[in-house]
């Protein structure tokens, strides 16, 4: 299984209104990617995965894709 990112990202912080960088981390179905592919730290990690959670409750992101 390779990473599908750079293993440093250029993003210092992950921001829920900036959906165009978050969806680079949601995998077709609508799912976040894990830490192997993204090849984030864990507070990354948890950061990237709370932005992403805000993102969908404010309708910025899908909760699911469509099939």
């Amino acid at each position: 299984m390779a990473k599908i990112f750079k293993h440093r990202t250029d993003v210092a912080f992950f921001d829920y209104k900036d959906f165009k960088t978050l969806q680079r981390y949601v995998n077709q179905f609508g799912q976040i990617e894990t830490r192997k592919k993204t090849g984030l730290t864990e507070s990354q990690q948890r950061q990237l995965a709370r932005s992403i959670k805000r993102a969908r409750h404010i309708a910025l992101l899908p909760f699911v894709a469509h099939s």
